[in-house]
């Protein structure tokens, strides 16, 4: 039997109870939750937490043990209506196993999800209609009844207009589920469904309601027959299809809700009405509408009571910034006492941030495991990291910004671990820091601003998909890296790693060596241990040169792999987001988590789809991975290295480590137009991608929500009226001007585009076929352009030191979809290897 935390002897309401105890009790920070009538808000109101009840469809009942196709969501519960909508996000969406319901409801997901209608004066101007008679009837001199007037004192003070008393036609009829029609409905949908359901078993000792009801008597003592009996499951067995009485019941309902709520809101123009705990929930429930209920005080015997706001189908988001502006004007809830009396903090943290420093070279499974011990937490990481870039980003310029809400993030990820004890990770990223290019958007307080002044300030519509994707695996964004402005397509003179916004940055290995660039800032902050984990982007060399030249792993995915969406673009032809991290591993599981098809990019990541492997890539991390795989050496043009040099003795030392592993190398491989393809005046790569940027950066500016640029013109007019912030003298705007006297895919980009893919089909992929091959290897990024042309994938591993100790790499590549072969590849080097050595600056 579940009990009220607040009182033991009150009821929990149900039948989600059990969710709302454990959020209220701290056993855990959100939970999921059902309704198909009252079952979210009852239970939540009850127990003193926020529960959304979504509109019927926003979220998938697939998987779900079923009531009512027409009644039944899923939906969340946190301590704050913040919590309980970072829930909201992650789930709610299309569905193929639930697909009539989802597709409907699609269209009220609003861009960018629902934690930007987070907002404190999300009461200014709402019409909120009070639901008074046989709701509000309270004694005048009841605890109830002084606290939710003092509420709608609080409403109207913070900008509501308050709508009082108002009248919803037919609404006794509603409150009675007999007369309303609902229980007629729900018995016959109830049968339907769950026989459908125990079908759909793998294996089950019930496969019908029949079944049940026959387990029941069979096992009277367990089930408690006697005193509770199974009078429900009886009615709806006796049913018998959908006939014209459950025909017109359900019409019956559709009625109510059309001249009931729907009448009322739209009449009275309301953005809401609202009514005590859970008291109207059959308004909502019949018509499939939303409502939120938050904490609203404590009555006799310390009992809570909330106050519930409920809308039309879709106004998820008024709801949200209604119930959230409420919550933080009055901040009523308070923890259950038996929660406090059993949460005794100890020293166990004390003791991790001292042992925090030992963790800066850490892989993330050596993290996760400290997170499993105790010996560390996700805020003392964070705060580990902070404190690097404090110390560090001066000289390195790697960080161009921090998230301001990273600690609080972290903090969360601690709850939830500690709170429950047998908590697995949701993924390997599960409390780790992730640093982002400044490319890459995040709809939060961070700025996405490629690196330039004219984007600063801009809101971007919705995170990037990439980044929503590391959100859900449980990562920390920690901020955003540097990078050469605009992704180094601006200027022809500007030195890589430089941005107005981020300043120069520099290598940790040698502070005079260029860190290479587009993303250099993400490969920095990797090396020097200022995060254990980055994302990049590459059009040509971006991940792979710069990953290189700091000795990081950089894993350049095959183009669509992963989406693009949120990301300041150059070509969708090209264009990549990648990983980085200090070893294969790491690298490999944030691909894992980023991967996957995405609607806002849907023609690349549809196509690229097929190639993503049952069971992720990590299942390619393998200490064998070199046997037997064919392996090409570009040998001409790129591992020209005098016969005296470190490089050239240290790949020949490679070379017979390939082999000793098992793999056969086929020396010295010919592609077709190589000298060609690496011109990018030549093939047409340069041609091609002006018009490509031109089209997509437009595009991308006026999707912004708002920005203070609205086209290139617009961004070589910021340059040109403030020349010093931009070193407009230095560094010009060459390639901006260029794109800018583009005027689209003509027939000159066009014949440039397809002689590209000609020279991809008669270069690389007739090589790699005709001698069989796994993949090719390149030393540094010195064959990007191979790779870059064709959407082509690229790993690389840091293969040594050079002069001055600057580090250089050994590189991957194959044909599209070859990452298991190359993850294969590239970790078995590794391994085998281990070469890579942390820069002195960050010991």
């Amino acid at each position: 039997m579940c009990v009220n935390t607040y009182n033991l002897t009150a009821g929990p309401c149900g039948s989600s109870s059990g969710s709302a105890i454990v959020v209220a009790a701290n056993m855990v920070a959100v939970a999921l939750a059902t309704e198909t009538d009252g079952s979210i808000l009852c239970p939540a109101a009850r127990n003193s937490v926020v529960g959304i009840k979504p509109t019927v469809g926003l979220t998938s009942r697939a998987g779900v043990v079923p009531i009512s196709s027409r009644q039944d969501t899923v939906g969340t519960m946190g301590r704050t209506v913040e919590d309980a909508v970072a829930v909201l996000d992650a789930i709610v969406g299309i569905d193929q196993y639930d697909a009539e319901a989802t597709a409907a409801a699609a269209r009220f997901i609003p861009a960018g999800g629902y934690r930007r209608f987070l907002e404190v004066e999300g009461l200014k101007e709402k019409r909120l209609g009070i639901l008074r008679r046989g709701f509000f009837d309270y004694s005048s001199d009841s605890v109830e009844n002084s606290t939710f007037e003092a509420h709608f004192r609080i409403l109207r003070q913070y900008g509501a207009i308050l709508v009082d008393d108002i009248e919803i036609a037919g609404l006794d009829t509603i409150e009675n589920e007999l007369q309303s029609g609902e229980n007629v409905a729900l018995l016959i949908e109830f049968k339907l469904s769950l026989n459908s359901y125990l079908k759909n078993l793998v294996s089950s000792p019930v496969r019908s309601l029949s079944d049940v009801i026959a387990f029941n008597n069979n096992h009277p003592v367990e089930e408690r027959l006697a005193e509770y009996g199974q009078a429900f499951f009886l009615a709806a067995e006796k049913t018998s299809g959908l006939g014209e009485t459950e025909k017109a019941a359900i019409r019956s309902l559709a009625q109510l809700s059309e001249k009931g709520l729907e009448k009322t809101v739209k009449k009275k123009t309301l953005d809401a009405i609202v009514f005590p705990d859970s008291s109207a929930s059959s308004v909502l429930a019949i018509g499939g509408y939303p409502g939120i209920t938050v904490p609203a005080g404590y009555g006799t015997g310390n009992v809570p009571f909330g106050i519930s706001f409920g809308g039309l189908r879709g106004s998820e988001p008024k709801l949200i910034e209604i119930a959230y502006a409420f919550e933080q004007a009055t901040k009523v809830r308070k923890p259950p006492q038996i929660a406090v009396e059993g949460n005794k903090e100890t020293s166990a943290a004390a003791a991790a941030a001292a042992a925090a420093a030992n963790f800066k070279e850490a892989t993330i499974s050596q993290i996760q495991s400290a997170f499993a011990k105790k010996q560390l937490t996700s805020r003392e990481l964070v705060l580990l990291y902070l404190a690097q870039i404090r110390s560090l980003n001066p000289q390195l310029h790697a960080v161009i910004e921090t998230n301001p809400d990273a600690l609080s993030a972290a903090t969360k990820a601690d709850d939830l671990r500690h709170r429950c004890p047998g908590h697995r990770p949701l993924t390997p990223l599960d409390g780790i820091p992730v640093l982002l290019k400044d490319n890459i958007a995040t709809r939060d307080r961070l700025n996405t601003t490629a690196g330039s002044f004219a984007l600063l300030g801009s809101v971007v519509p919705r995170d990037a998909t990439v980044v929503r994707r590391l959100r859900r695996a449980g990562a920390i964004i920690l901020g955003k890296a540097s990078l050469s402005e605009w992704a180094n397509f601006r200027s022809i003179n500007a030195p890589d790693g430089w941005s107005a916004r981020g300043g120069q940055g520099r290598n940790p290995y040698n502070l005079t060596a260029g860190p290479c660039g587009s993303s250099s800032g993400s490969a920095i902050a990797v090396a020097a241990n200022m995060v254990p984990l980055a994302l990049g982007t590459e059009t040509d060399g971006s991940i792979l040169c710069p990953a290189v030249r700091n000795s990081v792993v950089g894993i350049k995915p095959t183009v669509g792999l992963t989406s693009r969406a949120g990301v300041v673009p150059i070509s969708s032809r090209q264009d990549t987001v990648g990983t980085m991290g200090r070893t294969v591993e790491d690298a490999v599981a944030v691909l894992d988590a980023i991967v996957g098809f995405d609607r806002y990019d849907a023609e690349a990541t549809a196509a690229a789809a097929r190639f993503i492997p049952a069971g992720g890539y990590r299942k390619f991390l393998k200490v064998e991975g070199l046997k037997g795989k064919r392996i090409g050496i570009l040998r001409r043009g790129f591992f020209d290295y005098d016969s005296g040099s470190v490089e050239n003795s240290t790949f020949e030392a490679h070379f017979r480590t390939l082999r000793q592993y098992g793999a056969i190398l086929v020396d010295n491989i010919e592609i077709a137009g190589v000298d060609t393809i690496v011109n990018q005046l030549q093939s047409g790569e340069v041609v091609a991608l002006l018009a490509e940027f031109k089209l997509s950066l437009d595009t991308y500016l006026k999707n912004l929500v708002s920005s203070p640029v609205r086209s290139l013109s617009d961004v070589i007019a910021f340059n040109n009226n403030h020349p010093v912030k931009e070193r407009l003298t230095e560094y010009g705007q060459a390639i901006f001007l260029a794109a800018e006297n583009t005027t689209g895919l003509g027939e000159t980009e066009k014949a440039a585009i397809r002689r590209l893919a000609q020279l991809s089909e008669k270069g690389l992929e007739k090589t790699v076929k005709k001698k069989s091959l796994d993949a090719i290897v390149f030393p540094d990024s010195s064959a990007s352009s191979v790779l870059a042309i064709g959407g082509y994938p690229g790993i690389t591993v840091p293969a040594g030191y050079g002069t001055g100790n600057v580090p250089f790499g050994i590189s991957f590549g194959g044909l599209r979809g070859s990452e298991p072969k190359l993850i294969e590849i590239a970790y078995a080097f590794e391994q085998a290897t281990k070469v890579r050595k942390p820069p002195q600056i960050a010991v």
